[in-house]
């Protein structure tokens, strides 16, 4: 067994024993409801019974966070490629991990769906912010998927502290992915502690005001949050929203309606009380089927904003 197997084989063997420990706590059911409480039981279940070598594959995941050969995929391609960076910048930024056994995408083989798409997301936000989320200090993104996102963003140069907040289940398998692609990725301890370059997965509310003021300032900070925010139950939105007030920059993408709830309105809402950032909002019109019907991008950055 050569090296890389070896440390597989470990962080294997951690994300098992995590997630038992997130069963038998019941942790993976607190302040959540509906669809997501389903989901984080199921994907405790997966993890526990299941091989991760191949865990893209898994319903739980496949249904929630990839998008697989999609329809609209050929056309987000081509807007990247037609980028004048994209030689130099974005054709090696998406080049894919083979952690999880992703299906590549037969239009550019060495990249997949669902990683063109996330960088699809990250190529409007500069184009119409005219900011880099690579190059600001800290992010927090709001529910990161199995960590694809937080991968994209340091492919792209990403330097400085990047915190992902979501489900413990979730935070189990980023800090699995992350650490699998050569990303040290932690869980904060009580008292906080972790290393500047330290990706940190957390799923503790209270624990994120401690990580910010580990954090010089927030002058750079930037918010992500693609169909997460719009998912969540309104009260923890409640929660999270006033942290990121002093943040400068904002990534965020949502369906019109998630259950009861109006999300355009909620949105709306929201960036109507943030009269000091320069906000875009527009329908994500190419996303067809109806998983995607009726999603909107928002995205802004502060007036005067030091990201550039």
């Amino acid at each position: 067994m050569n090296k890389t197997e070896t440390n597989g084989a470990a962080l294997v063997d951690e994300l098992k024993k995590t997630v038992a420990g997130i069963v038998g706590s019941g942790s993976h059911k607190a302040g959540v409801d509906g669809a997501w409480l389903s989901n984080s039981a199921r994907l405790c279940q997966r993890i526990l019974t299941s091989d991760p070598a191949d865990f893209l594959k898994w319903d739980v995941i496949s249904r929630t966070m990839v998008v697989g050969n999609a329809e609209f995929v050929p056309g987000e391609l081509a807007f990247l490629q037609a980028l004048p960076d994209w030689k130099s910048r974005w054709a090696n930024a998406i080049k894919e991990s083979s952690v999880g056994s992703p299906d590549m995408f037969g239009g550019f083989p060495s990249s997949s769906g669902n990683l063109i798409h996330l960088a699809y997301h990250l190529a409007n936000f500069e184009q119409k912010t005219g900011a880099r989320i690579s190059e600001s200090g800290f992010v927090l993104e709001f529910g990161g998927g199995y960590g694809s996102m937080c991968r994209l963003v340091h492919n792209l140069g990403f330097k400085g502290r990047y915190v992902i907040f979501d489900l413990p289940p979730l935070s189990a398998l980023q800090r699995f992915f992350l650490k699998m692609n050569g990303i040290s990725a932690v869980h904060p301890a009580k008292p906080f502690k972790a290393a500047p370059k330290d990706v940190i997965c957390v799923s503790e509310l209270e624990q994120l005001p401690e990580i910010f003021s580990d954090h010089v300032n927030l002058v750079d900070a930037a918010f992500i949050a693609t169909w997460s925010l719009s998912e969540a139950p309104v009260g923890l939105r409640q929660s999270i929203l006033p942290l990121v007030k002093q943040f400068k920059a904002f990534l965020v993408a949502y369906q019109g309606l998630f259950g009861e709830v109006d999300n355009a309105e909620f949105f709306k809402e929201w960036a109507n009380a943030m009269k000091d950032v320069e906000w875009h909002r527009w329908k994500i019109a190419h996303l067809p089927n109806q998983r995607y019907k009726d999603n909107y991008y928002l995205m802004g950055k502060k007036r005067c904003s030091l990201i550039s």
